[in-house]
């Protein structure tokens, strides 16, 4: 039996919600069968149907096994996926026993097992349900934290993560809405009763958001505040940007240079986000804010060498120098002809070597280094980046170079820094 109330939303409304994605061939969806991600299914269909698009949708849902209706809620959604004309795959999450941190163990699992199948089905884009609720609920959280400005802006509607395209085109619509959507269309939902389980923060906050409301904190002027600051976070990050390509140097040997004497003259929030950018383009991953400012205050009152986001920061006479510290790089075999990523940072290749066995390590733990460098570009090269540098090693003794032909064993290594601004996974990866 039809629903009387009205669809909220008209056709046009639900076409820009998606209309950066009419060129997409394949899409992934992140659907675990709660009300947000089942509207968001039922969006996508009635945005591809009105549209007459041939766009491939791919359904992912992700068993935790925390709760013995996990099994019964994959199959609800796998039925309903189908009705749609979508493909469904069920992703299990296999674990210990969790006691605590269970809802962060558990997104961050969720995350690794979609984009590492989509990485595997060669599908590039993905799409999450989130709502305005839970960027209120996700600002508030940081708010109690203490975040600054990258954190309050809250949920990014695009995110890139090892080349995967994560995009949350449900951030414009309330809960309320979600809700209107399915019983108007009466599509059905499962309630996770963790959601009411106010043991978590989150839910703690959504039971008590209504009581700001005497302080006319009200979702709608939090949203107001939320897209202010995601408007002012562009602008910071452009003109961060623009500097660091003015003042910083990163160099195909994986470490960076910052023109402090420059530097120095911008404000203290520009600094500290160039710092930030030029740490994470040598080794990845977000930075503290919290860290980077206890850093740089040492940094500028001893001018001595400081550790931070596994970079050493090395204070010069007008420059700053970041490099790659020489701690928690780990070894990893390579065959002839073979492509891996090394530490995150460097595409390295085996072209050819005399002997078979070869392990990539890092140079500075070679005993004969001094030997091996002699007449070499690499001899040049400061102490304190050549270190952390990828080598060949053969029965322990350092054999290849990086990027010049190597005379002991007749092979060659190439090895490419991996400038960019995804994020940087720190195990090694083979293509």
């Amino acid at each position: 039996m039809l629903n009387n109330l009205k669809f909220p939303l008209t056709n046009n409304k639900v076409c820009d919600l998606f209309s950066s994605l009419v060129n997409e061939d394949r899409i992934a969806l992140a659907v675990s069968g709660g009300r947000d991600s089942m509207a968001l299914m039922y969006l996508i269909y009635r945005w591809k149907t009105h549209l007459a698009l041939d766009t491939e949708i791919e359904v992912l849902t992700v068993n935790h096994n925390l709760r013995k209706a996990a099994d019964k809620e994959c199959q609800f959604v796998c039925k309903s996926a189908e009705n749609y004309g979508f493909r469904h795959k069920v992703l299990s999450w296999q674990h210990e026993l969790l006691e605590t941190c269970i809802q962060e163990k558990a997104r961050n699992a969720r995350y690794k097992l979609m984009l590492d199948y989509m990485r595997d089905a060669k599908i590039n884009t993905i799409l999450t349900a989130h709502t305005s609720d839970d960027n209120i609920e996700t600002f508030i959280m940081r708010l109690a934290k203490g975040s600054g400005l990258d954190g309050l802006k809250s949920i990014n509607k695009i995110r890139f993560e090892d080349g995967i395209n994560i995009r949350r085109p449900l951030l414009a619509l309330s809960r309320s809405v979600i809700t209107e959507i399915l019983i108007s269309t009466d599509n059905k939902w499962i309630d996770d009763p963790t959601n009411d389980d106010e043991i978590f923060e989150r839910v703690r906050i959504r039971n008590n958001i209504n009581s700001l409301s005497k302080f006319n904190i009200t979702p709608a002027n939090l949203s107001k505040t939320i897209n202010r600051l995601e408007r002012t976070h562009e602008s910071i990050t452009y003109i961060t940007d623009s500097i660091s390509k003015e003042l910083v140097e990163i160099t195909e040997l994986g470490y960076a240079e910052i023109n402090f004497d420059k530097l120095r003259n911008y404000p203290n929030e520009i600094v500290l986000r160039v710092f930030a950018k030029a740490l994470s383009g040598i080794n990845g991953g977000d930075i503290s804010l919290s860290s980077l400012e206890g850093v740089f205050e040492d940094l500028t009152k001893t001018m001595k060498t400081k550790t931070l986001n596994g970079c050493q920061i090395i204070p010069k006479k007008d420059k700053y120098v970041i490099v790659r510290e020489n701690r928690g790089i780990h070894p990893v075999e390579i065959s002839i002809n073979e492509h891996i990523i090394w530490d995150g940072r460097f595409d390295l290749h085996l072209k050819t070597c005399d002997n078979p066995k070869v392990i990539i390590d890092q140079i500075g733990n070679a005993d004969d280094l001094g030997k091996m460098i002699d007449g070499t570009p690499y001899q040049r090269v400061p102490k304190y980046v050549l270190r952390s540098l990828p080598g060949g090693f053969i029965e322990d003794k350092l054999a290849l170079l990086p990027n010049i032909h190597n005379i002991y064993y007749k092979g060659y290594l190439g090895a490419k820094f991996r400038i960019n601004g995804e994020k940087k996974s720190h195990e090694h990866k083979r293509s």
